[in-house]
Protein backbone atom coordinates (compact mmCIF):
# COMPACT_ATOMS: atom_id res chain seq x y z
CA UNK A 1 0.00 0.00 0.00
CA UNK A 2 2.81 2.15 0.35
CA UNK A 3 3.22 2.91 -3.58
CA UNK A 4 0.91 3.46 -5.26
CA UNK A 5 0.39 6.78 -6.38
CA UNK A 6 2.44 6.59 -9.51
CA UNK A 7 3.10 8.19 -13.08
CA UNK A 8 2.91 6.25 -16.04
CA UNK A 9 4.94 7.17 -19.42
CA UNK A 10 3.90 4.44 -21.56
CA UNK A 11 1.84 1.37 -21.35
CA UNK A 12 2.10 -1.88 -23.44
CA UNK A 13 -0.27 -4.38 -23.51
CA UNK A 14 0.20 -8.55 -22.61
CA UNK A 15 1.80 -9.91 -25.89
CA UNK A 16 2.80 -6.80 -27.52
CA UNK A 17 6.27 -6.36 -27.16
CA UNK A 18 8.03 -2.85 -26.49
CA UNK A 19 11.59 -2.98 -28.61
CA UNK A 20 14.78 -1.96 -26.73
CA UNK A 21 12.79 -1.22 -23.65
CA UNK A 22 15.34 -1.15 -20.32
CA UNK A 23 15.09 0.17 -17.55
CA UNK A 24 14.82 -0.60 -13.65
CA UNK A 25 11.45 1.18 -12.56
CA UNK A 26 8.31 -0.51 -14.30
CA UNK A 27 4.85 -1.58 -13.33
CA UNK A 28 3.10 -4.51 -14.27
CA UNK A 29 -1.13 -4.11 -13.51
CA UNK A 30 -2.98 -7.88 -14.07
CA UNK A 31 -6.62 -8.96 -13.33
CA UNK A 32 -6.35 -12.53 -12.43
CA UNK A 33 -8.69 -15.26 -11.75
CA UNK A 34 -7.89 -16.92 -8.13
CA UNK A 35 -11.07 -19.45 -7.68
CA UNK A 36 -9.87 -22.98 -7.00
CA UNK A 37 -5.78 -22.84 -7.02
CA UNK A 38 -4.66 -26.14 -5.91
CA UNK A 39 -0.97 -27.01 -7.13
CA UNK A 40 1.78 -24.17 -8.44
CA UNK A 41 1.35 -22.26 -11.46
CA UNK A 42 3.09 -19.86 -13.65
CA UNK A 43 1.01 -16.16 -14.44
CA UNK A 44 3.15 -13.88 -16.09
CA UNK A 45 6.38 -13.38 -16.56
CA UNK A 46 8.45 -10.14 -18.00
CA UNK A 47 11.71 -9.80 -17.89
CA UNK A 48 13.48 -11.17 -14.89
CA UNK A 49 10.10 -10.80 -13.10
CA UNK A 50 8.10 -13.71 -12.65
CA UNK A 51 4.72 -13.96 -11.07
CA UNK A 52 2.80 -17.58 -10.03
CA UNK A 53 0.48 -19.25 -8.09
CA UNK A 54 2.98 -21.50 -5.35
CA UNK A 55 1.79 -23.68 -2.51
CA UNK A 56 3.56 -22.50 0.82
CA UNK A 57 5.07 -24.78 3.03
CA UNK A 58 5.30 -27.69 0.56
CA UNK A 59 9.25 -27.18 -0.08
CA UNK A 60 11.87 -27.62 2.81
CA UNK A 61 13.90 -25.02 1.06
CA UNK A 62 11.37 -22.46 2.05
CA UNK A 63 9.78 -23.72 5.07
CA UNK A 64 11.26 -21.16 7.14
CA UNK A 65 10.07 -18.23 4.91
CA UNK A 66 6.74 -19.36 4.91
CA UNK A 67 6.68 -20.02 8.01
CA UNK A 68 8.18 -17.63 9.84
CA UNK A 69 9.92 -14.53 7.34
CA UNK A 70 6.76 -14.05 5.71
CA UNK A 71 4.41 -15.52 7.61
CA UNK A 72 2.08 -17.16 4.91
CA UNK A 73 1.08 -20.39 6.97
CA UNK A 74 -1.32 -18.83 9.27
CA UNK A 75 -3.29 -18.03 6.90
CA UNK A 76 -5.08 -21.08 5.50
CA UNK A 77 -7.82 -21.60 3.36
CA UNK A 78 -10.32 -24.02 4.84
CA UNK A 79 -9.07 -27.26 3.50
CA UNK A 80 -6.17 -26.30 5.12
CA UNK A 81 -3.89 -25.50 2.23
CA UNK A 82 -2.23 -22.35 1.89
CA UNK A 83 -2.00 -20.95 -2.04
CA UNK A 84 -0.16 -17.48 -2.42
CA UNK A 85 0.26 -15.70 -5.22
CA UNK A 86 3.97 -14.60 -5.71
CA UNK A 87 6.35 -12.49 -7.62
CA UNK A 88 10.06 -12.88 -7.78
CA UNK A 89 12.60 -10.80 -9.27
CA UNK A 90 16.63 -11.32 -8.82
CA UNK A 91 16.22 -13.43 -6.21
CA UNK A 92 13.46 -11.35 -4.25
CA UNK A 93 10.30 -12.81 -3.28
CA UNK A 94 7.09 -11.38 -2.43
CA UNK A 95 3.47 -12.53 -1.87
CA UNK A 96 0.62 -12.45 -0.61
CA UNK A 97 -1.52 -15.83 1.14
CA UNK A 98 -4.92 -16.28 -0.64
CA UNK A 99 -5.98 -17.02 3.03
CA UNK A 100 -5.27 -13.13 3.99
CA UNK A 101 -7.70 -11.94 1.18
CA UNK A 102 -11.22 -11.18 2.46
CA UNK A 103 -12.28 -12.41 -1.43
CA UNK A 104 -11.05 -15.99 -1.84
CA UNK A 105 -12.26 -16.48 -5.09
CA UNK A 106 -13.10 -14.96 -8.59
CA UNK A 107 -11.55 -12.04 -10.46
CA UNK A 108 -9.19 -9.56 -8.50
CA UNK A 109 -6.58 -6.73 -9.37
CA UNK A 110 -2.83 -7.45 -9.53
CA UNK A 111 -0.52 -4.94 -9.19
CA UNK A 112 3.84 -5.38 -8.97
CA UNK A 113 6.05 -2.08 -8.93
CA UNK A 114 9.60 -3.35 -9.58
CA UNK A 115 11.76 0.34 -9.02
CA UNK A 116 15.37 0.79 -8.23
CA UNK A 117 14.57 0.42 -4.54
CA UNK A 118 11.80 -2.14 -4.11
CA UNK A 119 9.87 -4.74 -5.31
CA UNK A 120 6.31 -4.39 -4.23
CA UNK A 121 2.58 -6.72 -5.13
CA UNK A 122 -0.13 -5.78 -4.22
CA UNK A 123 -3.86 -7.05 -4.44
CA UNK A 124 -7.12 -5.15 -4.70
CA UNK A 125 -5.43 -2.36 -3.21
CA UNK A 126 -5.67 -3.07 0.00
CA UNK A 127 -3.28 -5.60 0.29
CA UNK A 128 1.05 -5.52 0.09
CA UNK A 129 4.09 -6.94 0.59
CA UNK A 130 7.23 -5.41 -0.15
CA UNK A 131 11.26 -6.10 -0.11
CA UNK A 132 13.78 -3.99 -1.17
CA UNK A 133 16.00 -4.42 -3.60
CA UNK A 134 20.31 -3.86 -4.06
CA UNK A 135 21.55 -2.55 -7.71
CA UNK A 136 20.82 -4.87 -10.20
CA UNK A 137 21.07 -4.87 -13.82
CA UNK A 138 17.98 -3.07 -16.23
CA UNK A 139 15.56 -5.45 -17.15
CA UNK A 140 14.21 -5.96 -20.40
CA UNK A 141 11.06 -5.40 -21.12
CA UNK A 142 10.57 -6.45 -24.50
CA UNK A 143 8.34 -10.06 -24.42
CA UNK A 144 6.26 -9.87 -21.92
CA UNK A 145 3.84 -13.19 -21.31
CA UNK A 146 0.86 -14.89 -20.20
CA UNK A 147 1.57 -18.09 -19.22
CA UNK A 148 -2.01 -19.19 -17.84
CA UNK A 149 -5.60 -18.76 -18.81
CA UNK A 150 -5.89 -17.38 -15.09
CA UNK A 151 -4.40 -13.58 -16.41
CA UNK A 152 -7.38 -12.08 -17.99
CA UNK A 153 -5.57 -8.80 -18.83
CA UNK A 154 -1.78 -7.50 -18.48
CA UNK A 155 -0.41 -4.27 -18.87
CA UNK A 156 3.08 -3.07 -18.38
CA UNK A 157 4.39 0.86 -17.92
CA UNK A 158 7.17 2.28 -17.47
CA UNK A 159 7.97 4.14 -14.51
CA UNK A 160 9.05 8.31 -14.08
CA UNK A 161 10.68 9.17 -11.24
CA UNK A 162 10.73 7.29 -7.26
CA UNK A 163 7.58 5.58 -5.66
CA UNK A 164 5.04 7.03 -3.94
CA UNK A 165 3.20 6.12 -0.26
CA UNK A 166 0.24 6.32 0.85
CA UNK A 167 -1.31 9.49 0.90
CA UNK A 168 -4.16 9.75 3.74
CA UNK A 169 -4.48 9.08 7.00
CA UNK A 170 -6.84 6.79 8.88
CA UNK A 171 -8.28 5.66 11.93
CA UNK A 172 -7.10 3.10 14.12
CA UNK A 173 -9.81 0.54 13.89
CA UNK A 174 -8.23 -2.21 16.50
CA UNK A 175 -6.99 -1.70 20.00
CA UNK A 176 -3.38 -0.04 20.32
CA UNK A 177 -2.52 -2.21 22.59
CA UNK A 178 -0.59 -5.05 20.63
CA UNK A 179 -1.15 -3.38 17.58
CA UNK A 180 0.70 -4.49 14.12
CA UNK A 181 0.29 -2.79 10.90
CA UNK A 182 -2.43 -4.67 8.42
CA UNK A 183 -0.63 -6.25 6.55
CA UNK A 184 0.10 -10.02 6.64
CA UNK A 185 3.72 -10.10 7.35
CA UNK A 186 4.44 -6.41 9.02
CA UNK A 187 5.18 -6.23 12.43
CA UNK A 188 6.35 -2.75 14.83
CA UNK A 189 10.11 -2.46 15.27
CA UNK A 190 11.87 0.47 16.97
CA UNK A 191 9.69 3.21 18.68
CA UNK A 192 9.97 6.95 18.43
CA UNK A 193 7.39 8.58 20.94
CA UNK A 194 6.80 12.37 20.75
CA UNK A 195 5.05 15.07 21.76
CA UNK A 196 3.77 18.40 19.79
CA UNK A 197 0.97 20.61 20.46
CA UNK A 198 -0.66 18.22 22.80
CA UNK A 199 -0.63 15.26 20.55
CA UNK A 200 1.27 12.08 20.76
CA UNK A 201 3.33 11.02 17.78
CA UNK A 202 4.02 7.17 17.52
CA UNK A 203 6.64 6.32 14.73
CA UNK A 204 8.05 2.97 14.64
CA UNK A 205 10.60 1.22 12.40
CA UNK A 206 8.20 -0.57 10.10
CA UNK A 207 9.66 -4.37 9.87
CA UNK A 208 8.97 -7.15 7.59
CA UNK A 209 10.56 -10.46 7.96
CA UNK A 210 11.96 -9.69 11.08
CA UNK A 211 14.95 -7.71 10.33
CA UNK A 212 15.79 -9.80 7.54
CA UNK A 213 14.29 -7.71 4.44
CA UNK A 214 17.00 -6.04 2.35
CA UNK A 215 19.57 -8.88 2.26
CA UNK A 216 19.30 -8.86 6.19
CA UNK A 217 20.35 -4.99 6.34
CA UNK A 218 16.68 -4.66 7.74
CA UNK A 219 15.16 -2.48 5.08
CA UNK A 220 13.33 -0.30 7.83
CA UNK A 221 11.35 2.53 7.25
CA UNK A 222 9.61 4.81 9.36
CA UNK A 223 5.88 4.59 10.06
CA UNK A 224 3.27 7.04 12.18
CA UNK A 225 0.64 6.83 14.43
CA UNK A 226 -1.05 9.20 17.07
CA UNK A 227 -3.31 10.45 19.42
CA UNK A 228 -4.40 13.55 20.97
CA UNK A 229 -6.05 11.23 24.34
CA UNK A 230 -4.44 7.90 24.01
CA UNK A 231 -7.93 6.14 23.52
CA UNK A 232 -8.32 7.50 19.47
CA UNK A 233 -5.78 6.49 17.66
CA UNK A 234 -4.74 8.17 13.80
CA UNK A 235 -2.16 5.92 11.41
CA UNK A 236 -0.48 8.27 9.18
CA UNK A 237 1.38 8.27 5.79
CA UNK A 238 4.38 6.89 6.29
CA UNK A 239 6.99 9.09 7.88
CA UNK A 240 10.03 8.77 6.47
CA UNK A 241 10.22 6.50 3.00
CA UNK A 242 13.08 4.21 1.72
CA UNK A 243 13.42 6.04 -1.87
CA UNK A 244 17.31 4.73 -2.75
CA UNK A 245 18.61 1.52 -2.89
CA UNK A 246 21.46 1.81 -0.50
CA UNK A 247 18.56 3.34 2.23
CA UNK A 248 17.92 1.57 5.47
CA UNK A 249 16.74 3.43 8.83
CA UNK A 250 18.04 3.01 12.35
CA UNK A 251 16.30 4.60 15.46
CA UNK A 252 15.93 8.17 16.42
CA UNK A 253 13.69 10.61 17.94
CA UNK A 254 11.22 13.30 17.64
CA UNK A 255 12.30 17.24 18.49
CA UNK A 256 10.91 20.29 17.54
CA UNK A 257 13.14 23.17 15.44
CA UNK A 258 11.52 26.55 14.55
CA UNK A 259 8.36 25.12 15.33
CA UNK A 260 8.23 22.18 13.23
CA UNK A 261 8.24 19.00 14.19
CA UNK A 262 11.27 16.39 13.73
CA UNK A 263 12.46 13.28 13.49
CA UNK A 264 15.93 12.22 13.93
CA UNK A 265 17.18 8.90 12.43
CA UNK A 266 20.55 6.95 11.36
CA UNK A 267 21.42 5.84 7.96
CA UNK A 268 23.05 2.54 8.11
CA UNK A 269 24.59 2.78 4.76
CA UNK A 270 27.52 0.24 5.74
CA UNK A 271 25.31 -2.48 6.45
CA UNK A 272 24.29 -1.87 2.56
CA UNK A 273 27.59 -0.36 0.84
CA UNK A 274 31.26 0.95 1.38
CA UNK A 275 31.35 3.09 -1.11
CA UNK A 276 31.74 6.93 0.79
CA UNK A 277 29.82 8.36 -1.57
CA UNK A 278 26.67 7.67 -0.17
CA UNK A 279 25.88 9.34 3.31
CA UNK A 280 25.77 7.48 6.35
CA UNK A 281 25.06 8.76 9.72
CA UNK A 282 22.61 10.45 12.13
CA UNK A 283 19.97 12.90 9.98
CA UNK A 284 16.22 13.83 10.46
CA UNK A 285 13.25 15.07 8.69
CA UNK A 286 11.04 17.68 9.23
CA UNK A 287 7.25 18.68 9.13
CA UNK A 288 5.03 21.69 8.62
CA UNK A 289 1.84 20.16 9.72
CA UNK A 290 2.87 17.18 11.77
CA UNK A 291 1.57 14.51 9.52
CA UNK A 292 3.71 14.82 5.95
CA UNK A 293 7.85 14.99 6.19
CA UNK A 294 10.54 16.11 3.94
CA UNK A 295 14.07 14.39 4.29
CA UNK A 296 16.99 17.58 5.52
CA UNK A 297 19.21 15.54 4.04
CA UNK A 298 21.98 16.94 6.78
CA UNK A 299 24.42 14.22 8.57
CA UNK A 300 24.02 16.49 11.52
CA UNK A 301 26.53 13.73 14.06
CA UNK A 302 28.22 10.04 13.48
CA UNK A 303 25.53 8.11 15.54
CA UNK A 304 23.49 6.11 13.29
CA UNK A 305 20.90 5.66 15.98
CA UNK A 306 21.04 9.43 17.20
CA UNK A 307 18.43 10.64 20.35
CA UNK A 308 17.75 14.36 20.27
CA UNK A 309 16.05 15.88 22.50
CA UNK A 310 15.19 19.74 22.75
CA UNK A 311 16.13 21.49 25.74
CA UNK A 312 14.28 23.70 27.91
CA UNK A 313 14.78 27.43 27.34
CA UNK A 314 16.42 26.33 24.12
CA UNK A 315 19.30 24.02 22.50
CA UNK A 316 19.22 20.65 21.80
CA UNK A 317 20.69 17.34 23.72
CA UNK A 318 21.95 14.43 21.94
CA UNK A 319 22.49 11.17 22.95
CA UNK A 320 25.12 8.66 20.67
CA UNK A 321 25.27 5.44 20.21
CA UNK A 322 26.21 3.08 16.93
CA UNK A 323 28.65 4.50 15.25
CA UNK A 324 29.03 7.46 17.65
CA UNK A 325 31.34 8.51 20.58
CA UNK A 326 30.13 7.53 23.76
CA UNK A 327 27.85 10.25 25.80
CA UNK A 328 25.36 13.51 25.87
CA UNK A 329 26.21 16.30 23.59
CA UNK A 330 24.63 19.66 23.42
CA UNK A 331 24.03 22.17 20.42
CA UNK A 332 22.68 25.33 19.62
CA UNK A 333 21.88 24.27 15.78
CA UNK A 334 22.29 20.57 15.05
CA UNK A 335 26.11 20.99 13.76
CA UNK A 336 28.55 22.13 16.48
CA UNK A 337 27.73 19.92 19.21
CA UNK A 338 30.04 20.10 22.53
CA UNK A 339 30.21 16.98 25.19
CA UNK A 340 28.03 17.60 28.14
CA UNK A 341 28.36 14.71 30.02
CA UNK A 342 31.12 11.70 28.69
CA UNK A 343 30.88 9.53 31.84
CA UNK A 344 27.48 7.43 31.12
CA UNK A 345 28.10 3.66 32.69
CA UNK A 346 27.76 2.08 29.42
CA UNK A 347 27.16 2.09 25.86
CA UNK A 348 24.50 1.01 24.01
CA UNK A 349 21.82 0.87 21.16
CA UNK A 350 18.80 3.55 20.91
CA UNK A 351 19.04 5.87 24.18
CA UNK A 352 15.94 7.25 25.64
CA UNK A 353 16.55 10.19 28.23
CA UNK A 354 14.48 11.67 30.39
CA UNK A 355 13.65 13.66 33.45
CA UNK A 356 10.83 13.03 36.03
CA UNK A 357 11.18 14.70 39.32
CA UNK A 358 14.44 16.37 38.88
CA UNK A 359 15.94 13.59 38.71
CA UNK A 360 17.32 11.91 35.17
CA UNK A 361 16.98 8.62 33.53
CA UNK A 362 18.74 6.48 30.78
CA UNK A 363 17.41 3.63 29.06
CA UNK A 364 19.48 2.05 26.37
CA UNK A 365 18.72 -0.92 24.29
CA UNK A 366 17.43 -4.05 25.36
CA UNK A 367 18.55 -4.45 29.12
CA UNK A 368 20.71 -0.99 30.25
CA UNK A 369 19.38 1.01 32.45
CA UNK A 370 21.42 4.45 34.52
CA UNK A 371 20.14 6.61 37.10
CA UNK A 372 21.07 10.40 38.17
CA UNK A 373 19.85 11.93 41.37
CA UNK A 374 20.31 15.39 39.43
CA UNK A 375 21.38 14.99 35.98
CA UNK A 376 24.87 16.98 36.93
CA UNK A 377 27.48 15.80 34.45
CA UNK A 378 29.12 12.14 35.99
CA UNK A 379 26.50 11.69 38.05
CA UNK A 380 24.54 9.02 36.36
CA UNK A 381 25.07 5.26 38.22
CA UNK A 382 24.50 2.21 36.67
CA UNK A 383 21.03 0.42 37.70
CA UNK A 384 21.10 -2.44 35.07
CA UNK A 385 21.46 -4.79 37.53
CA UNK A 386 19.05 -3.49 39.93
CA UNK A 387 16.22 -6.03 41.21
CA UNK A 388 13.58 -3.49 40.22
CA UNK A 389 14.82 -2.41 36.70
CA UNK A 390 12.40 -0.62 34.50
CA UNK A 391 12.63 -3.43 31.99
CA UNK A 392 9.34 -5.63 31.80
CA UNK A 393 9.52 -7.96 28.47
CA UNK A 394 9.50 -4.91 25.84
CA UNK A 395 12.13 -4.47 23.67
CA UNK A 396 14.21 -0.79 23.18
CA UNK A 397 11.44 0.98 25.47
CA UNK A 398 11.13 4.69 25.32
CA UNK A 399 9.81 7.39 27.39
CA UNK A 400 7.64 10.42 26.50
CA UNK A 401 6.31 13.38 29.03
CA UNK A 402 2.55 13.30 28.62
CA UNK A 403 -0.28 15.79 30.32
CA UNK A 404 -0.60 15.75 33.81
CA UNK A 405 3.04 15.31 34.56
CA UNK A 406 2.79 11.72 33.40
CA UNK A 407 5.29 9.46 32.06
CA UNK A 408 4.38 7.05 29.45
CA UNK A 409 7.01 4.32 28.19
CA UNK A 410 6.33 2.94 24.89
CA UNK A 411 7.99 -0.34 23.31
CA UNK A 412 7.61 -3.46 21.46
CA UNK A 413 7.54 -7.20 22.14
CA UNK A 414 9.76 -10.11 20.50
CA UNK A 415 8.21 -11.98 18.23
CA UNK A 416 8.25 -15.63 17.99
CA UNK A 417 10.48 -15.47 14.84
CA UNK A 418 12.84 -12.75 15.93
CA UNK A 419 13.39 -8.95 15.58
CA UNK A 420 10.04 -7.39 15.65
CA UNK A 421 6.66 -7.33 16.91
CA UNK A 422 3.67 -5.60 18.66
CA UNK A 423 3.65 -2.27 20.13
CA UNK A 424 2.94 -2.18 24.08
CA UNK A 425 2.11 0.56 26.07
CA UNK A 426 2.77 1.56 29.93
CA UNK A 427 2.91 4.37 32.33
CA UNK A 428 6.09 4.61 34.92
CA UNK A 429 5.36 5.21 38.31
CA UNK A 430 7.31 7.22 40.48
CA UNK A 431 9.03 6.08 44.20
CA UNK A 432 9.93 8.81 46.54
CA UNK A 433 13.04 7.37 46.30
CA UNK A 434 14.15 7.67 42.53
CA UNK A 435 12.76 4.87 41.34
CA UNK A 436 10.26 3.56 39.19
CA UNK A 437 7.71 1.27 38.33
CA UNK A 438 5.18 0.55 35.65
CA UNK A 439 2.00 0.33 35.07
CA UNK A 440 -1.47 -0.02 32.72
CA UNK A 441 -1.80 2.57 30.59
CA UNK A 442 -5.70 3.51 32.00
CA UNK A 443 -6.86 5.07 28.89
CA UNK A 444 -5.63 2.03 26.86
CA UNK A 445 -7.88 -1.01 26.60
CA UNK A 446 -6.72 -4.44 25.40
CA UNK A 447 -7.97 -5.97 22.85
CA UNK A 448 -9.68 -8.72 25.91
CA UNK A 449 -10.74 -7.76 29.11
CA UNK A 450 -8.38 -9.15 31.64
CA UNK A 451 -8.75 -11.58 34.59
CA UNK A 452 -8.06 -10.28 37.94
CA UNK A 453 -6.56 -12.68 40.62
CA UNK A 454 -6.85 -11.39 44.53
CA UNK A 455 -4.25 -12.82 46.90
CA UNK A 456 -3.91 -12.57 51.02
CA UNK A 457 -0.58 -10.65 52.70
CA UNK A 458 2.33 -13.44 51.85
CA UNK A 459 0.15 -15.30 49.75
CA UNK A 460 2.14 -16.88 46.57
CA UNK A 461 0.15 -16.28 43.53
CA UNK A 462 0.99 -19.17 40.88
CA UNK A 463 -1.48 -19.40 37.76
CA UNK A 464 -1.23 -22.11 35.04
CA UNK A 465 -2.16 -21.72 31.65
CA UNK A 466 -2.14 -24.83 29.27
CA UNK A 467 -1.26 -25.04 25.59
CA UNK A 468 -3.18 -26.68 22.67
CA UNK A 469 -0.82 -29.33 21.20
CA UNK A 470 1.56 -30.54 23.55
CA UNK A 471 3.55 -27.75 24.21
CA UNK A 472 4.59 -26.87 27.62
CA UNK A 473 1.96 -25.13 29.92
CA UNK A 474 2.66 -21.51 30.80
CA UNK A 475 2.81 -20.66 34.92
CA UNK A 476 2.72 -16.90 36.14
CA UNK A 477 4.19 -16.84 40.02
CA UNK A 478 4.18 -13.72 42.01
CA UNK A 479 6.49 -14.36 45.20
CA UNK A 480 6.14 -11.59 47.57
CA UNK A 481 9.03 -13.56 50.08
CA UNK A 482 10.87 -13.29 47.70
CA UNK A 483 9.16 -10.16 46.01
CA UNK A 484 10.01 -11.90 42.83
CA UNK A 485 7.65 -12.49 39.72
CA UNK A 486 8.02 -14.83 37.15
CA UNK A 487 6.63 -16.45 33.48
CA UNK A 488 8.38 -20.01 33.24
CA UNK A 489 7.69 -23.04 31.06
CA UNK A 490 6.11 -25.79 33.36
CA UNK A 491 8.85 -27.82 33.04
CA UNK A 492 11.30 -28.95 35.83
CA UNK A 493 14.12 -26.11 36.39
CA UNK A 494 12.79 -24.03 33.63
CA UNK A 495 16.09 -21.44 32.54
CA UNK A 496 15.41 -17.84 33.29
CA UNK A 497 17.04 -15.58 30.20
CA UNK A 498 16.76 -11.63 30.14
CA UNK A 499 13.22 -9.80 30.21
CA UNK A 500 13.33 -8.80 26.49
CA UNK A 501 13.40 -12.62 25.27
CA UNK A 502 9.64 -12.60 26.45
CA UNK A 503 10.34 -16.38 27.26
CA UNK A 504 11.12 -17.27 30.71
CA UNK A 505 11.97 -14.42 32.91
CA UNK A 506 11.93 -12.91 36.38
CA UNK A 507 11.45 -9.33 37.85
CA UNK A 508 12.59 -8.98 41.42
CA UNK A 509 12.06 -6.08 44.27
CA UNK A 510 8.27 -5.91 43.99
CA UNK A 511 7.43 -3.50 46.19
CA UNK A 512 3.69 -3.88 45.52
CA UNK A 513 3.19 -6.99 47.25
CA UNK A 514 3.74 -6.36 50.87
CA UNK A 515 0.08 -6.51 51.48
CA UNK A 516 -2.46 -7.61 49.91
CA UNK A 517 -2.34 -7.49 46.47
CA UNK A 518 -4.56 -8.39 42.97
CA UNK A 519 -3.04 -9.25 39.83
CA UNK A 520 -4.38 -8.21 36.12
CA UNK A 521 -3.40 -10.64 33.38
CA UNK A 522 -4.32 -10.35 30.01
CA UNK A 523 -3.94 -13.48 27.61
CA UNK A 524 -4.70 -12.71 24.76
CA UNK A 525 -4.47 -14.96 20.89
CA UNK A 526 -3.36 -13.19 17.94
CA UNK A 527 -4.36 -15.49 15.02
CA UNK A 528 -2.05 -13.80 12.57
CA UNK A 529 1.35 -14.42 14.42
CA UNK A 530 -0.70 -18.06 15.80
CA UNK A 531 0.50 -17.00 19.31
CA UNK A 532 -1.14 -16.05 22.60
CA UNK A 533 0.16 -12.95 24.99
CA UNK A 534 0.07 -12.82 28.43
CA UNK A 535 0.97 -9.59 30.21
CA UNK A 536 0.15 -9.73 34.09
CA UNK A 537 -0.28 -6.21 36.05
CA UNK A 538 0.92 -6.83 39.77
CA UNK A 539 0.00 -4.69 42.49
CA UNK A 540 -0.57 -1.64 40.04
CA UNK A 541 2.73 -0.69 39.91
CA UNK A 542 4.99 -3.66 38.18
CA UNK A 543 4.24 -4.85 34.95
CA UNK A 544 5.35 -8.11 32.71
CA UNK A 545 5.10 -9.54 29.41
CA UNK A 546 5.64 -12.74 27.25
CA UNK A 547 4.61 -14.66 24.57
CA UNK A 548 3.92 -18.09 23.59
CA UNK A 549 3.24 -20.13 20.09
CA UNK A 550 -0.37 -21.13 20.09
CA UNK A 551 -3.53 -20.87 21.63
CA UNK A 552 -3.59 -20.99 25.87
CA UNK A 553 -6.10 -21.69 28.52
CA UNK A 554 -5.91 -21.64 31.94
CA UNK A 555 -5.88 -24.90 33.93
CA UNK A 556 -9.00 -25.13 35.94
CA UNK A 557 -8.25 -25.40 39.87
CA UNK A 558 -5.23 -23.06 39.69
Amino acid sequence: MIHRFLVFLSVLCAGLALPGTTTDDFTVHCTVDISGVAADEPLYEVGPLRLAFRMAGRTEELERYDRFLDNYLNFPLPDGSCPVIEATMYGLRVGIPLGFLKRRDGVHDVRLFCAKSHLTIEVEGHFDDDMFRLPTVKADLSAPKALSSRVKSAEVAVLAGAPGGVNFSRPVDKSIQYWTPSDHNAWVGDVSPGVHQGRLHVFYLFDRRHHRSKQGAGGHYYAHLSSDDLVHWTEHPVAVPIEGWWETLGTGTPFVKDGKLCLSYGLHTSRITKDPIYPIGGTYAESEDGIHFVKSGKIITGAQNPSIYNIPGGGFELVTSYGGKKGIFRSDDLVNWRIYDDNLPFRGDCPSLFDWHGHRYLLQGFKNMAYSPDGKPGSFIDWTHEPDIAYDGLGVPMVVPWKGDRRLYIGWMRHLAGWGGWLVFRELVFYPDGHLGLKWVPEIKPPVAPVTYRAGAGEKLVRKFVAEGGRPALVLTVDPAKREASFADDVPNPKFGPACSSENFKIGGLRCVGGAYEVKLVAWYDSKADATIFDAEIGGARTMICRRAGKFKEASGK
